[in-house]
């Protein structure tokens, strides 16, 4: 049992840095990988906040980013959750000045809001299973 444990365990996180590379490696392997320097957008305008939060994709793809991330950890805990928040933004901003410096896209830092809400979204969702899962494991008797 636990050959086949650490056997997962392992594929499961080939398969999270294989997924990490292609994610970062789509938007410059589209633009044959000619960057620039990024132009970006450092305002957070009511405009630009509100065009960015109809990014629908961007909740999303994000969202399912930090469940996979978070589920490449063994425990699912407050430092765990943290974690895969600050991954999925520190993505939301990799992927921002990929788009400005290869000038497929808008970097806005706008643009973080989807991403940090579409992470968001997917801990309230999580959240409460963590909790009825922690209810669950108190109710077993020791033994």
């Amino acid at each position: 049992m636990i050959a086949s444990f650490t056997r997962f365990s392992r594929l499961r996180r080939w398969g999270y840095t294989l997924l990490v590379i292609v994610g970062v490696l789509r938007i410059p392997a589209q633009a044959h990988f000619r960057l620039y320097a990024p132009l970006c957008d450092f305002r957070m305008a009511w405009d630009n906040s509100r065009l960015s939060l109809t990014k629908v994709p961007h909740f999303v793809l994000f969202g399912v980013f930090f469940l996979i991330t978070a589920w490449q950890f063994d425990r699912l805990d407050r430092r765990s959750l943290s974690w895969s928040l600050v991954t999925t933004l520190a993505l939301g901003i990799l992927v921002e000045l990929e788009e400005g410096a290869t000038r497929t896209g808008n970097c806005r830092l706008a643009d973080l809001l989807p991403d940090l809400g579409g992470a968001l979204i997917a801990m309230a969702f999580l959240v409460p299973l963590i909790l009825l899962r922690n209810r669950a494991a108190d109710r077993i008797p020791p033994g």
